[in-house]
């Protein structure tokens, strides 16, 4: 009775120390698996359990496929950071602005050509942008509605047609002037040389003490003179229309920029960052366009005002160089028209300047573009090359 007793015992021992054993392990297991879910849920990897008994001996299976699960979670994550990588890549590649926005008006997702185009530095919220920017003609809007993550959001994609229809009417004026040069100079050029040729005569008349009709020299002195002004006209406006193909080369900006500001007849402030800012242009192309853009400025400052030429990097690693004054804001009106061929406002001027400094920008594969801060009273025009 007393061995039974005592076997009875012994069993009851080592059932209870099995199921504190058990309870140990469930209670160490529990806690490994909530410090797996807690290092997941914080993006921490570097977490790992021993797959060793506490004896040193043996192998621990729940480790192991802790360490396991640790791992598949990890790979599928740094995939889907890839994906991510590449499609951000991809989205930041194009010229098409992309903006994810949910039903608040958050912008979840944004790409640099949206920035670019709502001329935004950064953007969280649909209210930063000014209705006038979404409502501008040239910027052509689509929308879709889809499920993301269980909650539904508007995909909102922004294109750029001012550029299409720019191209299309300067393409037109081009077409045009060339049809007109070519018929004027066809026109004039024989009725100068004969204008010419009869001047010879009556000077050789002359010579000879023939008698010459006063009114007939001076006619034809005039119809010379009106001849040559027009085929200088007309060779004036033969540049709109044949801007040399661009020879680009890297050079650096600060002195090209020191040296373009050194031209002009009135002071103008150069800031280049960073200091040794290279671009790769035609800086002779660049020059005219420079020189174009601070005349300009000159003319628009009275005295006491301000020029300056600013030269930095953007995020996407173009070129951008403004050309500022402080002269009087452009009508808006005039800024719709400022770069259409032959426009002006000057008494003398022959509306190509800034049409052929747009050409330059457009073949060399940049813009320019016209941006105005009435608050500060500043008008600017931007060049930005890639």
């Amino acid at each position: 009775m007393d061995s039974e007793t005592t076997l009875l015992a012994v069993l009851l021992i080592l059932v209870v120390a099995a199921w504190l054993n058990l309870w140990r392990r469930h209670r160490r297991d529990k806690a490994n698996l909530r410090l797996l879910f807690d290092a997941v849920e914080n993006a921490d990897y570097t977490l790992r359990f021993s797959e060793r008994t506490r004896q040193g001996m043996g192998h621990n299976s729940i480790n192991h496929w802790l360490n396991r699960i640790k791992e598949v979670l990890q790979r599928a994550r740094d995939e889907q950071m890839e994906r991510e990588r590449y499609f951000e890549m991809v989205l930041n590649a194009t010229d098409t602005g992309l903006m994810v926005v949910d039903e608040r008006d958050n912008i979840l997702m944004r790409n640099q050509a949206a920035l670019h185009l709502l001329h935004a530095e950064a953007l969280t919220h649909m209210s930063q942008i000014p209705p006038r920017m979404l409502a501008d003609e040239r910027l052509a809007r689509h929308e879709t509605t889809t499920m993301l993550r269980g909650k539904r959001v508007r995909i909102i994609a922004l294109s750029n047609v001012e550029g299409e229809l720019d191209n299309r009417e300067v393409d037109s004026w081009i077409k045009l002037t060339r049809v007109l040069t070519h018929e004027i100079m066809n026109t004039i050029t024989p009725v100068t040389s004969l204008s010419g040729t009869l001047q010879a005569r009556l000077e050789q008349d002359e010579q000879e003490g023939k008698e010459v009709d006063g009114e007939l020299r001076a006619g034809l002195e005039t119809i010379r003179k009106t001849g040559e002004e027009l085929l200088k006209f007309v060779q004036t406006y033969r540049q709109f229309t044949h801007v040399p193909t661009p020879a680009p080369a890297l050079f650096y900006v600060r002195p090209f920029l020191k040296r373009m500001a050194s031209l002009c007849a009135k002071p103008v402030s150069v800031s280049v960052e960073p200091a040794d800012l290279l671009v790769y242009a035609d800086e002779s192309l660049m020059s005219h366009v420079l020189a174009n853009l601070l005349k300009n400025a000159v003319e628009a400052t009275t005295q006491g005002g301000e020029i300056s030429v600013r030269a930095w990097a953007d995020k996407e690693e173009a070129i951008i160089i403004d050309v500022t004054d402080t002269g009087e804001q452009i009508p808006a009106d005039v800024a719709e028209h400022i770069f259409v061929p032959f426009f002006t406002t000057k008494p003398e001027g022959s509306g190509i300047g800034l049409s052929l400094a747009r050409q330059i920008m457009r073949a060399s594969g940049g813009t320019l573009t016209l941006i105005q801060d009435e608050k500060r009273g500043i008008v600017t025009f931007r060049l930005r090359l890639p």
